[in-house]
C-alpha cells in the first residue's frame, strides 16, 4: 500500500468516526427516565388551572421519553403572582421544571404590578388549553337587582379582579348599567363556589363544566353572560351554553374611539386560559420534546375523554405556536388601552395597578400635556382630603392628594387637604382617575 492510499484510508475511517458521532449527537434527545419533574402549579388545588395542569401532567408523563413522575407543588400566594417570580427567576431551563398557568398570569394589568419580576413573552410554551370560557353564573332570586340601581347591588366575589370574567362585568356596569358590587379576596374557584351557594355573594365567574352543572342543578342559579370562544375573526357560544349571549353580543355597538379599541383588544386576550410553559432559555431540543409529547397526549382518546368530562365538551388543545404569540400580542399593549381599561376597572370598584411614573410621563407627552384637567364641583372627600370624587365629562372620577406632592389652594391661597370640602367647586390636574392630584384650585363659594 502506497503513502497516497494509507494516507487517504486513514483520513477515510477519521471522517467516518466523526461523521457517526456527529449523527449521534444529532439524533440523540433528552431522556427522563427516572426523573422527577416538578409542575408549578399558580393556584390553590382544585380550581381550573389545577385540574388542566395536573391533566397534563398526567399524559406528559406518558409520552415524555422515560416516562418521567411528576411531582406538583401548588403556590397561590398573589393570584400567580409567587408562582411566576419563582418560575421566571428561580427555575432551572433544564427541563426539570413547567409551569401551570392560567390567563390572569399574562393580563396586561397584573404585568403592570411592582410585584411582578416576570416577563412571560420569554417562556418557552409547550401548549395551552381552552374550555371556551369563563361563564357569569348568577343567583336567581337577585336577577331583578342586576338593572335596577334603585335595589341592593348584585354581589360578586372575585380573586382580585384580574379574571378576564371580572372585567367583562366591569364593561357591563360601564355600559349595560349593571348594578353591582365587588367583594375583592377569595382564593379560588373552589371558594368562590362555596361563598355563592352560602349566600356570601350572588355572582362568580368560572370555566369548569363540573362546578357550573352543579350550580345548575340546584335550580337557584342561572348564566348570565359567557366570554365564548374564538372562530375565525370572531366569538362564538360554548357548545355547553348555547343559550347563554356572549358578552361581545351583548356589547356591539356600543362602545366608540377607543373604547371599542380596548373592548376589541380585551377580546382578544379572552382567547388565553390555561397554558404550560418550561422556564426562559430552555434548549430548544429540550422544548421541542415537550412539545411533541404534549402533542402526542392531547391526541390521546383517554386525554380527550377526560377533559370532555372533566371540564367541558369545549375542551380543546392551543399549539405552542398559538399560545406564544397571543401572550407576545396581548401582553403589553399601548399605554392609551391599559390606561382606559385601569380606569375601567377603578370605576366600577375592582382593583387596578397604575401605571408607572415613566409610562404615565410618556404616556402624558404622547397625548400633549397633562393627563386630565376639569373644572368640577367635588361630590364627596373622604379621608380627611386624601380622596376626592367628582365628575369630569359625565363621568365619575376619583382622584388621590398627595400631602407632600399635590398643590392644594383654597381662593387663592395654599392650603392643607383636609380643607378640602365636598360641594366646593375646584380647578382639577390630576394624572388619571384613581390617580394623583398634581394641582387642585379651589373656590370656597358653594356653586
Amino acid at each position: 500500500m502506497t503513502r497516497f492510499s494509507l494516507r487517504a484510508l486513514v483520513f477515510g475511517i477519521v471522517a467516518t468516526l466523526g461523521w457517526a458521532g456527529a449523527m449521534e449527537g444529532a439524533t440523540a434527545a433528552p431522556d427522563f427516565k427516572d426523573k422527577k419533574i416538578n409542575v408549578i402549579i399558580g393556584s390553590s388545588p382544585g380550581g381550573g388551572t389545577d385540574g388542566t395542569s395536573r391533566l397534563v401532567g398526567r399524559f406528559l408523563a406518558k409520552y415524555l421519553p422515560g416516562q418521567p413522575q411528576m411531582i406538583y407543588r401548588n403556590m397561590p400566594a398573589g393570584h400567580g403572582v409567587k408562582a411566576s417570580n419563582y418560575f421566571y427567576n428561580q427555575a432551572k431551563p433544564d427541563g426539570l421544571t413547567w409551569f401551570g398557568g392560567a390567563s390572569s398570569y399574562v393580563d396586561p394589568n397584573n404585568l403592570r404590578k411592582k410585584v411582578v419580576k416576570y416577563n412571560p413573552t420569554e417562556y418557552a410554551y409547550i401548549g395551552a388549553i381552552v374550555r371556551g370560557g369563563s361563564l357569569l353564573m348568577l343567583r336567581k332570586a337577585v336577577l331583578k337587582n342586576l338593572t335596577d340601581k334603585s335595589m341592593k347591588p348584585v354581589i360578586v366575589g372575585t380573586l382580585d379582579g384580574s379574571r378576564s370574567w371580572a372585567q367583562a362585568l366591569a364593561w357591563g356596569s360601564e355600559y349595560l348599567g349593571w348594578n353591582l358590587r365587588f367583594v375583592v379576596g377569595y382564593p379560588g374557584s373552589a371558594a368562590l363556589t362555596l361563598a355563592l351557594r352560602r349566600g356570601e355573594i350572588d355572582m362568580f365567574g368560572t370555566s369548569g363544566i363540573m362546578i357550573l352543572k352543579s350550580l345548575i342543578k340546584t335550580g337557584k342559579f342561572q348564566g348570565l353572560v359567557q366570554l365564548g370562544e374564538a372562530e375565525g375573526d370572531g366569538v362564538v357560544r360554548r357548545m355547553s351554553f348555547p343559550d347563554v349571549p356572549t358578552i361581545p353580543e351583548l356589547m356591539a355597538d356600543k362602545p366608540k374611539g377607543i373604547a371599542k379599541e380596548a373592548f376589541d383588544f380585551w377580546s382578544k386576550t379572552n382567547q388565553i386560559d390555561k397554558w404550560y410553559a418550561l422556564p426562559p432559555k430552555t434548549p430548544k431540543d429540550i422544548a421541542a420534546v415537550y412539545r411533541v409529547a404534549f402533542t402526542k397526549a392531547t391526541k390521546d382518546p383517554e386525554f380527550i375523554k377526560f377533559g370532555k368530562h372533566q371540564f367541558s365538551v369545549d375542551f380543546r388543545p392551543l399549539s405552542a405556536e398559538t399560545i406564544a404569540g397571543l401572550v407576545r400580542g396581548t401582553a403589553y399593549p399601548k399605554l392609551e388601552l391599559m390606561e382606559f381599561m385601569r380606569q375601567l376597572r377603578i370605576k366600577a370598584g375592582l382593583p387596578a395597578a397604575r401605571l408607572s411614573d415613566a409610562e404615565m410621563a410618556k404616556l402624558a407627552k404622547k397625548l400633549g400635556g397633562p393627563l386630565l384637567k376639569v373644572k368640577a364641583k367635588l361630590d364627596a372627600v373622604k379621608r380627611g382630603g386624601r380622596f376626592l370624587y367628582f365628575k369630569n365629562k359625565g363621568a365619575a372620577h376619583k382622584a388621590k392628594v398627595s400631602s407632600s406632592r399635590s398643590k392644594v389652594s383654597i381662593n387663592g391661597k395654599k392650603a392643607k387637604r383636609k380643607n378640602l370640602k365636598a360641594g366646593i367647586s375646584c380647578d382639577i390636574t390630576y394624572t388619571s382617575n384613581g390617580g394623583e392630584v398634581k394641582k387642585v384650585s379651589c373656590s370656597a363659594g358653594r356653586s
